[in-house]
């Protein structure tokens, strides 16, 4: 069912992240200089009422920005959250395809300001915003620095 909610041409998102790993994977699709990110909504994504549970939605918002500013920035590698703020606006059905794209505001050596809203079923369902820090190309591990340099193809 999950593989039918997928839209063409989005492909898996390779995060080494054990945590998202248990909500995943997420998938995205480059657009220009946007990077589209979703999740198709599984039954274990469900909170007791039958919609995705708050704390997926705050995980996926936060993925979706953290992402997106390693797009912006061409670094793709953690871009760790220094704050996040969120609000619920409607609760995301499963079985539906949930997905955002960060909006960078602005970016400055060690810092990307960020919002994203994301949709579901066409409609607003979470708005976020937030404060990516920018990482230390010179603490990547060398032997992780060729790959994780540029934009997400």
């Amino acid at each position: 069912m999950t593989d039918t909610l997928i839209p063409e041409g989005f492909r898996k998102l390779d995060v080494p992240d054990s945590f998202v790993g248990l909500i995943g994977p997420l998938w995205f699709k480059v657009e220009g200089e946007k990077l589209r990110v979703g999740l198709p909504l599984e039954p274990r994504h469900g909170n007791p009422m039958g919609w995705a549970h708050g704390g997926l939605l705050v995980t996926v918002a936060d993925m979706v920005m953290g992402v997106g500013s390693g797009h912006a920035t061409g670094i793709r590698w953690p871009h760790p959250t220094v704050s996040l703020s969120t609000e619920f606006v409607r609760g995301a059905r499963l079985g539906q395809w949930l997905e955002g794209t960060a909006r960078i505001a602005r970016r400055t050596i060690n810092f990307c300001f960020c919002s994203c809203d994301l949709v579901c079923g066409g409609e607003i369902v979470l708005v976020a915003s937030g404060v990516f820090k920018v990482p230390d190309v010179e603490k990547i591990p060398e032997a992780m620095r060729a790959k994780a340099m540029g934009k997400w193809e």
